[in-house]
C-alpha cells in the first residue's frame, strides 16, 4: 500500500491533486487543515482492509503523529472523515456559506451550486474506497458506528435553519435600527420645536424693538446695526440696554481743548451759527472774563449781516472783526494768535449756492490750528443734513454743532447721520436764550433727550417708555 500527503489551499484542490496523482482508487485516510491555512490530505492506494496487525499498528502509529501535529479531535469526527472525506469539506462549506450569505435567496442558489461541484468531485473519491469503508465497518464494535452524514438532501434542512436564524437576526436588527432612528427623529422634531418656538419669540422681541427705535427717527442702517450687536434676552431691561449701547455709537469730542482756541462755525443760513457763537462766547466771559475773547465775521454777502455779532461784541466788551475784501482770513488769525478763544462766524450758504466754493476755498487756505465745526439742524430732514455734511466736508471738518434740539419732533434724523458719517458732536444747542441753551456734548443725554422728544411727539407714548 502507498501511503501519500497532498497540500493545497483549499479543499477542492486537494482532492483535484488526489485524484489526478493517484487515480479514482485512492482511499483518503485523513484531512486537516495546517496553521497555515492550507488543507492536508493523506490518501493511499492499494488500501486492504484486513492488513496485518503490525501494518494496522505502523498506520496507527502515522496516524497517530499526524493527530500530534493536528488539533484533537472527537474520535467520531475522524471515523466520519474515514467513511466519508467528503463530509468534513462539505460541513466547512456550509459553515462558510452561513457567514458570508448576504440573503436567503442568494444563499440557496449559491448553496446547491457549490454543493453540486463538490459533492461530484467527493462522490468520484469516495466510491472508490467504500469497499475499504464497509471493512472497517465489520470490524468494529456495533457500539462505534455512526451514520453516514447526508450529502445532498440531508444537508438542506440545516442550510434552511440557518438561513431562519440569519433572516431572524437582521430583522431584529432592523427592529432595533428603526427604534433608534424614531428616538432620533423624535429629539429632533422636538428641538425643531423648540427653535422654532424661541426664533418666534426672538423676531417678536426685534421687531417691536425696531418700531421703537423707528419712531426715534433712526435709520434703518443703525438699526440693523443695534440690533446685530445687541442679544434681546426679553426682559425688562433689553430697551435701555438698546439706548446705553446707541449712545455708544455717537462720537462726542468736548474735551477742554476742542472747546478752546481758534473756532470756525460753517453752515446752511439760518441753522444758527451766529447765535450758538454769542452763547460760547457769554459763557467763557461768565467764567473767565473778556479778556483773550474775539469774534471775526467772514458774512460780507448779507447787507448788515455782521451787525447781530457786533452787538454781541458791544455787550460783551469783546473786539469784533470783520474779513472782506480789504483784508485776509489768516491776517486777522495771526493778530489774535495769543487769545485764548477765537470764534469765526461764517456766510450761511445752502449747498446750491455760487459762492460756497470761494468760502470753501478760504476755509481750506485757513492756517493751521483752525478748527471747523458744521452746525447741523435738528429740524431738517435726514438726506438733507447728509447732503450738508457731504458739501462741507471739503474742508475737513473736525466736528458738529448739533442745533435747534427744542424745535425738533425727532432727534434721530441728526443722530442717525452724525453715526453715519462719523461726524462727532460737539455742542448741543436747544434754544434762543444767551448764555444758556448750549453745552458741551454728552452722548447719553442727548439719547435721553431724543426719547424725551418721541415721547412728547409720537403717537407711540406709551411703548416707548424705558423697560416697556
Amino acid at each position: 500500500m502507498q501511503i501519500r500527503r497532498f497540500r493545497a489551499p483549499d479543499m477542492r484542490q486537494a482532492i483535484r491533486k488526489v485524484r489526478d496523482a493517484v487515480g479514482p482508487d485512492a482511499v483518503i485516510l485523513s484531512n486537516q487543515r495546517l496553521p497555515t491555512g492550507e488543507i492536508e490530505i493523506v490518501a493511499a492506494l492499494d488500501y486492504d482492509g484486513s492488513l496485518p496487525t503490525s501494518m494496522s499498528k505502523k498506520a496507527s502509529t502515522t496516524r497517530s503523529e499526524y493527530a500530534r501535529q493536528a488539533p484533537v479531535e472527537d474520535p467520531s469526527t475522524k471515523l466520519d472523515a474515514v467513511q466519508n472525506p467528503s463530509a468534513d469539506y462539505l460541513e466547512r462549506i456550509e459553515r462558510a456559506k452561513q457567514q458570508n450569505i448576504p440573503n436567503p435567496q442568494s444563499l440557496q442558489g449559491s448553496s446547491a451550486s457549490v454543493r453540486s461541484e463538490y459533492v461530484n468531485d467527493a462522490q468520484a473519491i469516495s466510491s472508490s474506497h467504500h469497499s475499504a469503508s464497509a471493512s472497517l465497518h465489520r470490524n468494529q464494535p456495533a457500539s462505534t458506528q455512526f451514520d453516514m452524514p447526508a450529502t445532498d438532501d440531508g444537508e438542506q434542512p440545516e442550510v434552511e435553519e440557518a438561513l431562519s436564524i440569519l433572516h431572524s437576526d437582521s430583522t431584529q436588527q432592523l427592529r432595533e435600527m428603526e427604534k433608534e432612528l424614531q428616538s432620533v427623529r423624535a429629539m429632533l422634531e422636538q428641538r425643531q420645536k423648540e427653535d422654532s418656538s424661541n426664533k418666534g419669540k426672538r423676531d417678536s422681541l426685534e421687531m417691536k424693538a425696531r418700531q421703537k427705535l423707528k419712531s426715534l427717527g433712526l435709520s434703518d442702517l443703525v438699526a440693523s446695526r443695534l440690533m446685530d450687536d445687541i442679544d434681546l434676552k426679553g426682559r425688562e431691561d433689553d430697551w435701555n440696554r438698546l439706548l446705553a449701547h446707541l449712545a455708544d455709537y455717537i462720537p462726542v469730542r468736548s474735551n477742554a481743548s476742542e472747546l478752546s482756541g481758534c473756532i470756525a462755525f460753517m453752515g446752511p443760513t439760518g441753522v444758527g451759527k451766529t447765535t450758538s457763537i454769542g452763547k460760547i462766547a457769554a459763557q467763557h466771559v461768565l467764567k473767565h472774563g473778556s479778556d483773550g475773547v474775539v469774534l471775526i465775521t467772514t458774512d460780507t454777502y448779507r447787507i448788515a449781516a455782521h451787525e447781530q455779532l457786533r452787538t454781541f461784541g458791544r455787550i460783551l466788551n469783546v473786539p469784533v472783526e470783520v474779513v472782506n475784501e480789504y483784508s485776509d482770513l489768516n491776517e486777522v488769525l495771526a493778530k489774535y494768535a495769543h487769545y485764548s478763544l477765537v470764534l469765526v462766524d461764517t456766510a450761511g450758504m445752502n449747498p446750491r449756492d455760487s459762492n460756497l466754493e470761494r468760502q470753501l476755498l478760504m476755509m481750506k487756505r485757513a492756517r493751521a490750528g483752525l478748527k471747523k465745526l458744521l452746525v447741523l439742524p435738528c429740524t431738517s430732514q435726514r438726506q438733507v443734513l447728509k447732503t450738508v455734511v457731504d458739501v462741507y466736508s471739503q474742508v475737513q471738518l473736525d466736528g458738529c454743532v448739533l442745533s435747534k434740539l427744542d424745535e425738533s419732533a425727532s432727534l434721530g434724523e441728526a443722530i442717525s447721520v452724525v453715526i453715519e458719517e462719523g461726524l462727532p458732536v460737539v455742542y448741543l444747542a436747544d434754544g434762543q436764550r444767551i448764555p444758556d441753551d448750549i453745552e458741551p456734548a454728552r452722548a447719553h443725554n442727548l439719547i435721553s433727550r431724543a426719547v424725551y422728544t418721541a415721547e412728547h411727539y409720537s403717537q407711540l407714548f406709551g411703548s416707548l417708555k424705558y423697560g416697556s
